[in-house]
């Protein structure tokens, strides 16, 4: 009987001990590390990863103003290493991928656009889906956000459509975050060129814009892991 009730009474601390755990704060990961410290934070990518249009893309774009609409918040930086260049495929993102380094704490793609005169949607979203599953298998804990480019002043625009929509269907498929970039321009062209420094390259408005939805998204992205 005393053997029991020992046996009891261990069974009931090791859960004591467990529940403690659990109800502990959430052990931030990814962006959300924000809150407590520096976040590493690798870009893939073809000239708008680069921030190519931008007057000075060290100050003006996109992940600059990212960087500092998030320290403003959250008073810890991001780190960035980018591995963007201009014209990337999602081929050449798939080899620099493989440079990823195992802390890194996040992942942002940021390709399509050439692709969409490669590759049929059904090409690239299988070599996407692989790229997001090789991020995965370099830095398991990295966040991966999947950004959709902004809309362009083109002819063959509606080819790119094909290719939003297959970055849309991977980030679901692989449970990934999107960034749809392209929902926040204006979609008619007067306007749009407002916010393009050549008709396809935004300008420092346009960067600004998309950093503006990023952060939103980000911040969202955090809060929800403060809620679990």
């Amino acid at each position: 009987m005393k053997k029991i009730i020992i046996y009891l009474l261990t069974v009931i601390l090791v859960l004591g001990i467990a529940i403690a755990i659990v109800t502990n704060d959430h052990v931030l990961t990814g962006i959300s590390k924000l809150k407590s410290g520096t976040v590493n934070a690798v870009i893939l990518g073809d000239s708008i990863a680069v921030s190519q249009g931008a007057s000075n893309p060290l100050t003006t774009g996109w992940n600059s103003d990212l960087e500092t609409s998030l320290f403003n918040k959250y008073s810890n930086k991001i780190v960035w290493d980018n591995k963007a260049s201009a014209g990337t495929t999602i081929d050449s993102c798939l080899k620099r991928a493989t440079e990823i380094v195992s802390t890194t704490d996040a992942v942002f793609i940021c390709a399509g656009r050439i692709d969409r005169i490669i590759d049929t949607p059904d090409q690239f979203s299988k070599k996407y889906i692989q790229l997001i599953n090789d991020i995965k298998s370099k830095a398991p804990n990295a966040d991966i956000f999947c950004i959709v480019e902004p809309p362009m002043v083109s002819l063959d625009e509606s080819l790119f459509l094909g290719i939003r929509t297959a970055i849309i269907n991977a980030s679901v498929k692989t449970g990934s975050n999107l960034l749809d970039v392209w929902s926040a321009f204006p979609q008619d062209e007067v306007t749009l060129g407002a916010f393009l420094m050549d008709g396809l390259h935004p300008n420092d408005a346009g960067y600004y814009l998309m950093s503006d939805f990023m952060y939103k998204r980000l911040v969202t992205v955090i809060n929800a892991v403060e809620r679990k």
